[in-house]
Formats: structure tokens, sequence, C-alpha cells
């Protein structure tokens, strides 16, 4: 069996298929991790979505911020500019499609490997342990009655630098470290508007730069969601956004226990 991550498909399906073909994935025997952001901004979100699906068990996704803008919009929530997810929330099997998305994690650790997935990053004051406790606390949100709300409630969220005290102000704190995190500083502050390559201010760094970060004592982690960043192959992280939906390449990499990655890419079909 060989695990495979991708990185943000972003409704590019296209060359999903071709990169599939490429490492001659088999369903069968091998597994497909997806980083988040399956949808949204592309042509094809609805195909992107009934072909992971179609996959069963041999698909593990994690839940990026597109995806969860998604859920909000089917929700009753806004639409942005830029946005292509009518075609999904129109479809004959969108209920269908919504609960399959909602009931996805947004931390997958697989202990054999030794590898964490998530879509954008972790706090650098969590250790393993802890983020899936934080991770654990989002999903049972997500898959519980008042899901629309609360996934509506995120669009209008101005997100706390830090960890707040207060238990639900947490959650949504929770929720913009896994799926929009980018840059933070050693202590947990995190930036939420840079979305350079590089920090505008010397006093934070990316995410998975901290020597000291707590989960590095446990996993390496595979992430997506920052494109202008492109493919980062580091003893800790590897990170796959390389920019599809904006005219880059889709990115997988094999993943195996104490072996470097094998990666592989190809260009964005306009």
């Amino acid at each position: 069996m060989a695990v495979y991550a991708v990185g943000d498909i972003q409704g590019c399906c296209k060359p999903l298929q071709t990169l599939l073909k490429k490492v001659k994935f088999n369903p069968k025997k091998d597994v497909l991790w997806c980083c988040g952001d399956m949808v949204n901004r592309g042509p094809d979100s609805l195909k992107v979505l009934r072909l992971l699906k179609s996959l069963g068990d041999a698909c593990v996704c994690v839940l990026g911020n597109h995806d969860i803008q998604l859920l909000a919009y089917y929700a009753g929530g806004k639409s942005f500019a830029g946005d292509t997810l009518d075609e999904v929330v129109q479809a004959k099997d969108a209920d269908e499609l919504i609960d399959w998305l909602r009931h996805k994690p947004l931390l997958h650790h697989d202990k054999t490997l030794g590898w964490t997935m998530v879509h954008a990053g972790l706090s650098p004051l969590w250790s393993l342990k802890k983020a899936k406790k934080r991770a654990k606390k989002v999903e049972q949100a997500l898959q519980g009655k008042d899901w629309q709300g609360f996934c509506v409630s995120l669009q209008t969220k101005d997100f706390s630098a830090s960890e707040p005290k207060d238990k639900d102000e947490r959650l949504s704190f929770a929720v913009s470290v896994f799926t929009r995190t980018r840059f933070c500083s050693d202590k947990g502050e995190f930036d939420w508007h840079q979305k350079t390559a590089d920090a505008k201010d010397e006093h934070i760094a990316p995410w998975f730069a901290h020597k000291q970060a707590k989960w590095k004592k446990k996993t390496r982690v595979v992430f997506g969601h920052w494109a202008a960043k492109g493919l980062v192959h580091e003893a800790d992280v590897l990170g796959l956004d390389t920019g599809c939906v904006w005219g880059g390449s889709l990115t997988i990499a094999k993943l195996e226990a104490g072996v470097a990655p094998q990666v592989f890419s190809v260009p964005c079909v306009s």
C-alpha cells in the first residue's frame, strides 16, 4: 500500500486526474490524503467532490478554509468574490456531498508513518496531543445539530491573534489555526493577514520555523494553503500548495515512514 498526499486541488479536477494517473494511484491498494481546499476558485469543484467521495476509504481529507466556506455558503452564509460554489450547492446530490464534507476531520495523524496532515498549520504551543483535542472539538461542532450556525459565524469572525480563554472563541481560534495559518511568533501569536512568502515583521516567522514547537517532538506535518510559499520540503514539514488554481501546478507526494517524500507535479490546465 502506498500513501500519497496531494496539495490544494481547489476544483481543478483535470490536473488531479492527470496526477493520479502519473503516480499510478490504485484505490484498491493505495490511499490518497487531501490537504484541504478541495473546492472553490477552480472550474470543477463538483467533479472533485464526487471523485474524492467515490474513493471511499481510499481517500482521507482534512478541511481547509475554502471547504468550510462551502459549508457556510450552503448553510445560508455569504458568497465572496471569486467563489465558484454555486454548482455544488445546486447539485442534485448536494445534501449528500455536504454531509460527507462536514464529517471530515481538521487533523489526520498516522502513527505508523509518523506524519500528520492539516490544511494550514499548527500552533508552536500545541503538542500533537493538544492539537488532536482542539481538532476534535471543532469536528464535534461541524457534525452537531447547529453546524450551520457555527459555519456561518466563522464568516464574520475577527479571529484572535492568540488562544483566548473563552470556550467559544477558542473554538473559532482553533479553526483559524488549522485552516488559515501562515505566520506566527514562537509564543503562538498569529498574523492572519499576511499572505506573502516571507514575513514583513521580524517578530514573526512561518508557523513551522520555530525550533521549539511542541508538536515537533512527535510528528512531521504535511500541509497546503500557502500558494505564495510554494513547495516546502524540510525535515519536519512538507508543504504541497503549488498554486494550481493560480496557474501553477498540482503537487502530490508519496509518504513513507523514515524516508524522504517523493514529490511529483503536473502543470495547471487552463
